[in-house]
């Protein structure tokens, strides 16, 4: 397998990165200049908003009874049952621009596709990115992430006259060539796409009650965004500002992770960046209200920039949830979104009681920055409460399998030649301290044979009962460590590892890791191809030589 190319473009990045910046330009803000100034009214713009956040929260809800009921029927239906939305959400918006009778009614059709379209195409690539590899799905997402930036700065430029038509025509097509041939290749014989959740309920109550946490975390973030986003989306001389400088700080967060992850091996606690991101959006709210216009843009674009980078840690997490578990990556970010896009939707519910549809004053962010301080201290305290959970911890490994291949080769030989100068030298040095200490027996038990034969009987004794202690199972711990360091293991095939050398069967190895069986096998598979190996005395020989 070929290791992730570094900013190379692909199909599936470039087609995330399509789909991401639609959302920015005529999705999330920015559709109504470029509409008929009868259509440019206060109730309209709300309308189409809230319509368009209501179906988007919707369609995760029913994505996921869909998966739970008919795992099948979702899995051959996803691309298309949502690219007709998409494509003809904006088409409606421009018919809006020459049926003026018929604008508000195809404004409100429009936003309800568009709502559905988008979420189902979210869904589309979090399945994608879920059937690749890790490292491959992770760069795909990142690359992706950063494209949409830079592709929405590039639309910046063009008149908004013309995004009117680009964004059906053009964009819209591309997103949904991209996703359809992205979806074709897709590995669809992975456990996670064959397995029934009603079959392994105990795995699925497993993962969710892990997830609930996290999901929480990005749903206060949610909220926040929402909030925000409502007082955008009524100041559209705010809007563009706003969505600017958070593609320019997601931009920057993606930009540098990025770099980081070239270099060395990542591990990143879920938990902990959300503990990083809460002040930073906490900051924002509270100076929110006592600052310029200026740090109100800017402050309201870092928050709503935590908000995105959470958002591509959770499908990165999903992702991780699935590969491991084997559990249908659509059912676990659609409970991610139910939950999310819920408290975003609260908080958009806020940001219209807050009256900042009529002017942007210092009551009105206030009222706003209160509200939404709240509920991230309170998802911050239950996080504390909590604590860390094992499922919440992602990995990015990224050297290439050959790369690690040669590495290992070259640390085993190493090791093996260690081992045997050490082994020489300490049966050299046993033999002559046998020796001396037979003579020194000798001596102190005179010429009685008895007391030298239980002497030495004691001391054997002795030796067995240290070498067969704790301290042997230690060791093969840190054998299976070194080992999954040296091929590039992940956390999940290290622990799969580490029970088969302990001589556990493969279901209850499932039963312990809450996986099913044909998902322990999957890993099985995955471990034997990384090491080159083919059975399980090859493992255990492979980790004497560690």
């Amino acid at each position: 397998m070929r290791a992730p190319t570094a900013l190379r473009p692909d199909v599936p990045s470039f087609g995330y990165a399509a789909f991401l910046s639609i959302n920015a330009t005529s999705i999330w803000g920015g559709i109504f200049p470029y509409l008929s100034a009868p259509c440019q009214t206060p109730l309209t713009t709300i309308v189409f908003y809230t319509v368009q956040i209501a179906s988007f929260w919707a369609a995760f809800c029913v994505c996921m009874a869909v998966t739970w009921a008919r795992p099948a029927f979702a899995r051959r239906a996803h691309v298309l049952a949502f690219s007709v939305p998409l494509a003809f959400g904006p088409l409606m918006l421009v018919g809006a621009m020459y049926l003026e009778s018929l604008a508000f009614a195809l404004i409100v059709v429009a936003a309800a596709l568009i709502g559905v379209g988008s979420a189902g195409y979210l869904m589309s690539w979090q399945r994608v990115f879920a059937s690749l590899d890790s490292a491959r799905g992770n760069m795909a997402l990142i690359k992706g992430t950063g494209f949409s930036a830079l592709l929405y700065f590039f639309l910046c430029f063009i008149p908004t006259a013309l995004t009117a038509y680009l964004i059906p025509l053009v964009l819209v097509p591309l997103a949904g060539l991209c996703l359809w041939i992205a979806a074709e290749g897709t590995d669809d014989a992975q456990p996670m796409f064959d397995d029934v959740p009603r079959e392994h309920a105990l795995v699925y109550r497993n993962a969710l009650r892990e997830s609930l946490l996290p999901a929480l975390s990005v749903g206060a973030l949610g909220f926040c965004s929402g909030a925000i986003r409502f007082i955008a989306v009524t100041h559209q001389d705010l809007l563009s500002t706003i969505n600017i400088f958070s593609m320019f700080a997601l931009l920057a967060v993606v930009a540098a992770f990025y770099g980081a992850w070239r270099i060395r091996t990542i591990h990143v606690d879920l938990m902990s960046v959300f503990r990083v991101l809460f002040p930073v959006a906490a900051t924002c709210l509270i100076v929110l209200p006592f600052a310029g216009e200026w740090f109100t843009i800017i402050g309201s674009g870092v928050t709503y920039a935590c908000f995105m980078l959470a958002t591509v840690l959770v499908m990165m997490h999903c992702g991780q949830i699935s590969r491991d578990s084997g559990i249908n990556p659509v059912f676990i970010f659609a409970f991610y979104g139910t939950i999310t896009y819920f408290l975003q939707m609260c908080g958009y519910v806020v940001g219209y009681a807050s009256g900042s549809e009529v002017t942007l004053g210092v009551e009105q962010l206030s009222f706003v920055g209160l509200v939404a301080l709240y509920v991230l201290l309170l998802v911050a305290l239950v996080g504390r409460r909590v604590g860390k959970l094992h499922t919440n911890r992602l990995e990015f490994l990224m050297l290439t399998p050959k790369a690690r291949r040669k590495e290992a080769s070259a640390e085993i030989a190493v090791s093996r030649a260690v081992r045997a100068r050490t082994t020489a030298e300490a049966d050299a040095s046993e033999e002559g301290r046998a020796s001396a200490a037979k003579g020194r027996a000798a001596r102190a038990a005179g010429s009685n044979p008895a007391v030298s034969g239980e002497a030495g009987s004691s001391a054997a004794s002795s030796a067995v009962a240290v070498a067969g202690s704790a301290p042997l199972v230690d060791r093969l711990s840190k054998q299976c460590l070194r080992l999954s360091e040296l091929y590039g293991l992940s956390s999940r095939e290290a622990e799969v590892m580490e029970l088969v050398a302990r001589g556990h069967s493969g279901p209850a190895i499932a039963e312990m890791l809450f996986i099913s069986e044909n998902t322990m096998r999957t890993h099985s598979k995955r471990i034997y191809a990384k090491l080159g190996i083919h059975k399980k005395q090859e493992l255990l020989a492979l980790l004497d030589e560690v």
